[in-house]
């Protein structure tokens, strides 16, 4: 089945121009905004692709020389240029915070209201508020354990696994190293073609990914139509994307290694990162035929045995792990 691919990308920034304000968040393409490489050199110095929570995706220069991160073994100072890769750790801007906070406070309210109020606040939050209703779910109080609990299990429905991710440290990827901390501040000075100088708000940025160095499959895989995927049997090794609704209805072949004409859609609910009627964007690695597929019953689908197929795929979960 063909689905239409969404482009409209938001934008989370601070500090843009009146006009900027005025208008709302803008809104853009990631190749609407390229960062033009001077001559030979390649890319603008500091020139980075920045991910959102959202899963939006924009290109920026930035414009700070170095970053400074507290570690557990005191503060770590990385020039800007070196950086190939961060990973940032999971970050509430402070009036969200406080509002997620209040009702947490509030599913405990001996008024019925006040407690109903709270519950649609953290779920109109969605994954603000998933961390927060995680240890509330532990709460000694019933009431706010039993409505944190509740909570939970919506927003699971309603959010991709991967968003639901509490990132509790930044890591931060050199040539050679990995570092992991939280780095100090809450926003990058930066810039962009359409918008001149901005700032950006670490609490709204996902990942960030130098322009310099060459990127990982996955991380530059375009959305592509459901159809293509029986056709990139000759990719094998390549990574690729796909907005998927989970779905159990389709035929599947094979365990952790599917064929390549098994259905993603179910798959991806077999695999147990996307929920029967949950939107996601599910990634792939295009990979040889093992000689058999193996069949099995996982998270409400059956998949069946099958002899060696032309190719296959594995579906790449939260973290960077296929399975």
């Amino acid at each position: 089945m063909t689905r239409s691919i969404r482009k409209a990308h938001s934008l989370k920034w601070q500090g843009f121009a009146c006009l900027a304000l005025l208008l709302g968040l803008a809104r853009g393409r990631s190749d609407e905004t390229p960062i033009k490489p001077p001559g030979a050199a390649g890319t603008l110095p500091g020139a980075v692709e920045v991910r959102f929570t959202d899963d939006s995706v924009f290109k920026l220069v930035i414009r700070e020389e170095r970053l400074v991160m507290n570690t557990p073994y005191g503060k770590l100072t990385f020039p800007i240029a070196d950086i190939h890769r961060i990973e940032f750790g999971t970050r509430l801007p402070e009036d969200v915070a406080r509002r997620i906070d209040s009702a947490i406070r509030d599913l405990g309210s001996r008024d019925f209201k006040v407690r109903e109020a709270a519950s649609g606040d953290l779920l109109r939050l969605l994954d603000k508020s998933y961390p927060a209703l995680l240890r509330a779910a532990e709460d000694k109080d019933r009431e706010v354990a039993r409505r944190a609990d509740d909570l939970l299990e919506r927003i699971r429905q309603l959010v991709p696994e991967d968003r639901l991710e509490v990132r509790k440290q930044d890591v931060v990827y050199t040539e050679n190293s990995k570092f992991s901390g939280r780095i100090e501040g809450d926003l990058f000075k930066a810039s962009t073609t359409q918008f001149g100088d901005v700032q950006l708000k670490l609490a709204d940025v996902r990942s960030l990914r130098s322009m310099a160095v060459a990127a990982e499959p996955e991380q530059t895989a375009a959305l592509m139509d459901l159809d293509r995927l029986s056709s990139l049997g000759g990719e094998i090794g390549k990574r690729f994307a796909f907005r998927v609704t989970g779905d159990l209805n389709g035929a599947v072949w094979g365990t952790d290694v599917y064929t390549l004409d098994s259905s993603l859609a179910t798959a991806a609910v077999h695999a147990g990162v996307l929920k029967a009627g949950q939107n996601g964007v599910v990634r792939v690695r295009i990979v040889a035929s093992p000689p058999a597929f193996t069949g099995s019953t996982r998270n409400g689908v059956t998949s069946s045995p099958w002899p060696a197929h032309p190719a296959a795929y594995q579906i790449i979960k939260p973290g960077g792990k296929a399975g």
